[in-house]
């Protein structure tokens, strides 16, 4: 088996496809975006939330690195993290308010909340779910397993 690579040569290829392409960088944007941005939430929700972005943040590195290298389980993996992410706003929905941003600009507000929500939230989470048979259909399965 090949081994993985940070920035594989065939990700820029006109051929590559563009939606392992959009999901890894999704991935690993959803790992670092929570560490420029400090929600204002009652400290014990804020604990919780910190707590989950921790804990998905080397998940979906090593997953988004992972698509780009075509790798069938870091698709298993990103659409495990994205279910658990929405699952858990099932169960905490007023961990919401964390992916939204308040400023004094109003306009800047709303275009920061809907960066959040898509890149960190549940709707970036929900297109990678929507993704998943695309992402089942591109990667590969390791060497000598059948497809």
């Amino acid at each position: 088996m090949k081994r993985l690579q940070l920035f594989p040569p065939e990700r820029m290829e006109i051929t590559f496809p563009w939606v392992l392409w959009a999901v890894g960088w999704l991935a690993v944007i959803k790992a670092f975006l929570w560490l420029a941005y400090e929600p204002a939430l009652p400290h014990a929700l804020l604990r919780v939330m910190g707590f989950k972005l921790l804990s998905a943040a080397l998940p979906l590195v090593v997953c988004g690195i992972g698509l780009w290298n075509r790798r069938r389980w870091a698709a298993w993996g990103v659409a495990a993290v994205a279910l658990c992410n929405l699952l858990f706003l099932w169960f905490y929905p007023r961990s919401l308010q964390g992916y939204l941003v308040e400023t004094e600009v109003h306009a800047l507000s709303v275009v920061l909340s809907a960066v959040m929500l898509l890149c960190e939230g549940p709707l970036g989470d929900a297109l990678i779910l929507i993704a998943v048979p695309f992402l089942f259909k591109t990667t590969r399965l390791p060497h000598g397993l059948p497809a």
